[in-house]
């Protein structure tokens, strides 16, 4: 009884909250209404864009879901010699990629590829947990280390072809070459100074996919042919870079020199027929290089020359008629001369009195000095720049490649007078000094070493080709006639010795400069950089070399006793190569000669 009393109360009580039947009528309306509204807000956009122009953002979401550009990535351009001996060439290198959410290797696969690929096996362990479809094991491997990982047959692993860069010379010639990174683009010398040219115009191929993103294609266009990079044709011989290259590393070793290089070019028109540095690299090996190797010294060092600028200074002053070539000059018999109240300049090899040709033969700072005095402080400047030093310009068109300083000649004391005028105090690079010296073995004519000989298509079409041979007279012929004369003693009887050929005669100049040490800023007692500059053969030159080799550790530290050998060694092998016939004859060639037309 009491139990129906309970439930009818409840029954009256929420039979009395319940919403009339008109309530539930409006609130189907509104809703029927809302729905009414909605479709046609969605018929009147469908309308919009079937009438309408896209607008930018959708037509952006659909290019991303139907479109795909893809970068063909081009054959690099060839790099030769000046004979199409190839220095640089574009191959196909495998790598190795593997799709992390397939890729499981066991831990005896994970420790042979460690082995072949030499990398960690950590990181080959992280590869697994990746979330992408894609990911590189190790780009550019050898192809017999693809081909063993290959025949591992790991689920999820794939070789690739990429482009790759091989030098087929090796490490001669690598400093002014230089080499790619992984991704084919020039890092370092010419292969990074003519990226553009050589790397070529990359191809973006339109591909079409469907919703599922499988490729559609549509035409042959979809395949088309990569387009090569340009090809350079360079100065060079490779034969005589070999030559360079083996003789500066003999006398950089015996030396115990921490860098030297070597140039040898063609005095009568610039070309540079071999640039060599060391210490030597392999560019076909970049990973783990020591980035100090890979200097060009010969185009990035600045250096105090020392006394090979002194031929230079002498024979302006014999060209302005302010020295006789047969005048005889007091160089002070102690081998000291007092410039001001606290310095004094030195002669290695004191004389008391020299000629004109003595003081190139013998080396004479006391009398260069002198003769500078004759010229002027402000005469000298000027005849440092017209054999081509402190032009602001560099001679070649290299990264990091800088040019010579000299500072204006209203700054200078009197030391710093007398030091530049026999080759301290002022700045050069090893490609000024072949231009300068060239005057002497061409006839007295300033001229631009270039090493660009040509750029040509991939079909052989020829781009550009050196042309412009400009040459500014400096010297007139009977001064060069003499100083050829003092540069064959030097080599003769002088400080030069060494550089003599048995089978060419040869002409040249020594220097030592010394090195400023960075921690007293003094000219260190160590520290020096024995060079030599000259020419050969002295009645036609051929060739002009020139030799530097920086802070050698066997004394004497002489350029005539670490650079001239290495100079004649040089010339004498160049010189046979390219079949100059000798122009000295002694016992030794003419038993090499009778033997040969045996």
């Amino acid at each position: 009884m009491i139990y129906k009393k309970i439930r009818r109360r409840l029954f009256i009580f929420f039979s009395q909250r319940l919403p009339s039947p008109r309530f539930y009528f409006h609130r189907a309306r509104i809703v029927h209404t809302g729905f009414i509204c909605v479709f046609f807000v969605l018929l009147a956009r469908g309308l919009w864009l079937h009438l309408f122009p896209a607008s930018e953002l959708l037509d952006t979401i659909a290019k991303q879901h139907y479109e795909r550009n893809i970068e063909l990535s081009p054959y690099r351009g060839t790099i030769y010699d000046h004979r199409y001996v190839p220095l640089a060439i574009s191959i196909k290198s495998p790598s190795l990629a593997v799709n992390p959410r397939v890729f499981n290797p066991t831990n005896d696969e994970i420790k042979k590829l460690s082995k072949l690929l030499k990398i960690s096996p950590g990181k080959i362990k992280e590869l697994r947990h990746k979330k992408n479809y894609f990911a590189w094991l190790k780009r550019k491997v050898g192809f017999e280390s693809s081909e063993k990982v290959s025949s591992m047959n790991i689920k999820g692993l794939h070789k690739l072809t990429e482009p790759a860069r091989f030098y087929p010379q090796g490490t001669y010639g690598a400093h002014l070459i230089g080499f790619v990174g992984t991704d084919d683009t020039g890092l370092f010398g010419l292969e990074r100074a003519h990226e553009k040219k050589l790397s070529g115009a990359s191809i973006n191929s339109l591909r079409l996919k469907d919703a599922k993103g499988q490729p559609i294609f549509l035409s042959a266009d979809s395949a088309l042919p990569q387009q090569s990079g340009l090809n350079i044709v360079l100065t060079l011989d490779s034969v005589v870079q070999e030559i360079a290259e083996k003789a500066l590393a003999k006398w950089t070793r015996l030396a115990r020199a921490k860098h030297g290089f070597a140039i040898v070019s063609d005095p009568h028109t610039g070309r540079i027929l071999a640039l060599a540095n060391q210490p030597e690299f392999d560019p076909n090996k970049p990973v783990g290089l020591d980035v100090q190797k890979t200097i060009n010294f010969a185009v990035t060092g600045l250096f105090e020359p020392g006394s090979v600028v002194k031929p230079i200074v002498i024979a302006t002053a014999i060209e302005k008629k302010l020295v006789g070539e047969n005048d005889v000059h007091t160089c002070e018999k102690n081998g000291r001369l007092k410039i001001d109240s606290n310095n004094f300049i030195h002669d290695d090899h004191p004389k008391e009195f020299l000629t004109t040709t003595e003081i190139i033969v013998n080396s004479s700072n006391i009398c260069a000095y002198k003769i500078a005095k004759r010229l002027g402080k402000k005469a000298l400047w000027e005849t440092y720049r017209s054999f081509g030093f402190d032009s602001g310009n560099t001679i070649l068109d290299l990264p990091g490649a800088t040019a010579g300083r000299i500072s204006r000649p209203e700054s200078w004391g009197e030391l710093r007078f007398a030091n530049i005028a026999f080759g301290q105090g002022l700045l050069v690079t090893g490609l000024e000094m072949v231009q300068a010296f060239a005057v002497f073995a061409n006839g007295g004519n300033l001229i631009k070493p270039y090493l660009i000989e040509r750029i040509e298509s991939d079909d052989g079409n020829i781009l550009f080709s050196y042309n412009t041979l400009q040459k500014t007279k400096v010297l007139s012929p009977k001064t060069v006639n003499f100083m050829r004369k003092a540069l064959v003693r030097v080599v003769t009887e002088g400080t030069g010795t060494l550089a003599q050929s048995d089978w060419y005669t040869t002409a040249g100049k020594t220097g030592t400069a010394e090195k400023v040490d960075s921690s007293t800023r003094r000219y260190s007692a160590e520290k020096r950089i024995p060079n030599f500059v000259g020419f050969a053969p002295v009645s036609d030159p051929h060739i002009l070399v020139y030799i530097a080799l920086d802070e050698p550790r066997e004394k004497p530290y002489y350029g005539g006793k670490w650079a001239a050998p290495a100079f004649s060694e040089i010339v004498t092998k160049t010189l046979k190569y390219l079949n100059v016939a000798p122009d000295k004859a002694n016992q030794e060639n003419e038993k090499e000669r009778l033997s040969i037309n045996q």
